[in-house]
């Protein structure tokens, strides 16, 4: 996927500058021509979680396709393509499907692979002779493309969808050597998309039209997706603020839209029309040779521990103990997600235009189906908590305090954490693992976060400012070069992806924070530019020159950010 969806809760649905209530979740539904009497209790289960998750999550609409190894047996939509215009979600309602398009742009590849025209394990310089990343290492392969250990960084997005996205490639360094670490690169994949190109001699769009979408029927779906096709699509909502964590009272705005034609990310489709992709997957079509279909769903790149492995363009793992594969995509204002259990030849493809989980109510979907198939008892509707509600709150209790004497105090109040603040009682809302959100304006830009030990926790920061507690062991002071000081603020780009970044200094380290919460540490290297997040990372940070005690931009990875006048 392209971008994570925002952490987000009940909340009304903005459009521009007017706020509306949000509408009362609608189903439809429609079945193809089969006896699916048997699995209406499913589908009747399966209603209840995504309503309420929808309302919960205050998504504007959802699409559902559920299918077999026969095709299709419901699609189900829910809610609103355009809240303002009152326009219900329809099977035959056209979502962004995002990243899973990454699989289309394998079949294609591997198809020329069978041709004898590709050989995934020779480097992409010998068909590229302008890719040239700087390397201490091998040259990377279509193979460490196709599974995201290529060493490249992941975006490129100030650069719109075009050659030039993939050319831009030839400017990084590669942070890891080729086939030892997989981080996730849409880069990688639009540079595969011109490798198609270059194969073919055609448009990407094309290829994919001609070679899947064609042939699989799927004729309400386009491989990219322009100016012209935004009518005929559901209308995409994110959170106001574009740079900083979404809140339970934020409003929500029409997402910024884009064209877009590259190989990561550039289908449009139904729900019923990636349906019958999935069916096709589960059937292990006639689209590819089985030696070509086995590679695609090998696990070749390990993710990390408890998180499965990748493929070629599918996340090959388990649900309930049963072996799947599935991918995931985020757009601006859409996400959606593929699943499906080759064991048992059944799937779910979900599509969501604003906040929520289109992979939730996939995975939900699937163990529903599965489960009246086989017979067995439905899953319950999970019970959700309060958007309040804190497992073990006394564990996060105490006084902390920065050095400058300002404390934060917080208290346990049943399932609820507190902070007293300003003689008010601030109810924290859980966001990650130790991290909450603060309601009100006092604390709008990060997550509170917290670390300890077994014991409580000791420290609390939020951004560059550091609480430690009492029972704090640790050092409390840090010499850091004057320098940083130049560094720090806010910084933003002209592109909607994401769009803005801050750098703190914490406990004696510089710090990138980027608008979902996301902390990662700046480690200086040669040549005075930083490495952004682990040692195997490409991504790099370079600041300009400082003007008047302040540096005035700085590049991340190619895109070149600008100090922005906010905090």
């Amino acid at each position: 996927m392209r971008r994570s969806a925002p952490h987000t809760t009940l909340r009304c649905i903005a459009l521009v500058l007017s706020c509306l209530a949000v509408p009362v979740v609608s189903v439809a539904q429609t079945e193809v021509a089969r006896d699916t009497l048997g699995l209406r209790p499913a589908f009747a289960r399966i209603d209840r979680f995504v309503e309420q998750a929808m309302a919960r999550n205050g998504t504007p609409g959802l699409a559902l396709a559920l299918v077999d190894r026969r095709g299709l047996l419901a699609v189900r939509t829910y809610g609103y393509a355009d809240i303002e215009r009152r326009l219900p979600v329809t099977a035959d309602t056209r979502f962004e499907i995002g990243s899973i398009s990454k699989s289309f742009t394998v079949i294609a590849l591997l198809q020329e692979v069978e041709a004898g025209r590709l050989d995934l394990h020779r480097p992409v310089q010998q068909y590229l002779p302008w890719f040239t990343p700087a390397t201490r290492w091998r040259p990377v392969t279509p193979h460490d493309l196709l599974t995201h250990t290529s060493g490249l960084p992941g975006d490129r997005d100030d650069v719109p969808s075009s050659p030039a996205q993939a050319y831009a490639a030839r400017e990084r360094t590669l942070g890891s050597a080729p086939g030892t670490y997989w981080a996730y690169s849409n880069i990688g994949y639009q540079v595969l998309g011109v490798l198609l190109e270059k194969l073919t001699g055609k448009p990407l769009p094309a290829v994919i039209q001609e070679r899947l979408l064609g042939p699989l029927g799927m004729t309400a779906s386009q491989a990219q997706f322009t100016d012209s096709t935004r009518p005929f699509m559901a209308k995409g909502y994110q959170s106001l603020h574009h740079d900083r964590p979404s809140r339970s009272a934020d409003p929500l705005v029409v997402a910024p839209w884009i064209e877009y034609g590259s190989g990561d990310g550039s289908i449009i489709a139904t729900a019923a029309d990636l349906g019958r992709y999935l069916t096709m997957l589960l059937n292990r079509g006639s689209l590819l040779s089985e030696a070509s279909w086995s590679r695609m769903m090998h696990p070749s790149a390990p993710i990390g521990a408890g998180e499965g492995s990748y493929g070629y363009g599918m996340f090959i793992d388990s649900l309930d103990g049963r072996p799947t594969f599935a991918h995931s995509g985020g757009m601006l204002g859409y996400t959606s997600y593929l699943i499906g259990d080759p064991t048992q030849g059944i799937g779910a493809v979900a599509f969501v235009n604003g906040p929520g989980s289109a992979g939730g109510a996939a995975r939900f979907a699937l163990l529903a189906l599965g489960a009246a198939m086989r017979g067995d008892s439905l899953p319950a509707v999970p019970v959700l908590d309060a958007p309040t509600h804190v497992a073990h709150p006394d564990r996060y209790a105490g006084i902390y305090r920065m050095a400058n004497g300002d404390s934060l105090a917080l208290i346990a109040e049943g399932d609820r954490l507190l902070l007293l603040r300003g003689g008010k009682r601030l109810a924290l809302e859980p966001y990650d693992d130790d991290a909450f959100l603060i309601p009100g304006n006092d604390f709008p830009l990060y997550p509170l976060r917290f670390a300890g030990d077994s014991t409580g926790m000791t420290e609390a920061w939020y951004g560059g400012d550091w609480y430690p507690a009492e029972r704090y062991a640790g050092p409390r002071t840090f010499t850091v070069p004057r320098l940083w000081k130049a560094f720090t603020g806010h910084y933003e780009i002209m592109q909607p992806w994401e769009p803005s970044f801050r750098v703190v200094v914490r406990k004696g380290k510089l710090w990138a924070i980027t608008p979902d919460g996301t902390e990662q540490p700046l480690t200086l290297l040669a040549g005075g530019e930083y490495r952004i997040g682990v040692p195997q990372s490409a991504e790099r940070l370079r600041f300009g020159p400082v003007v008047e005690g302040r540096v005035l931009s700085a590049d991340w990875s190619g895109m070149r950010f600008y100090r922005y006048f906010t905090p």
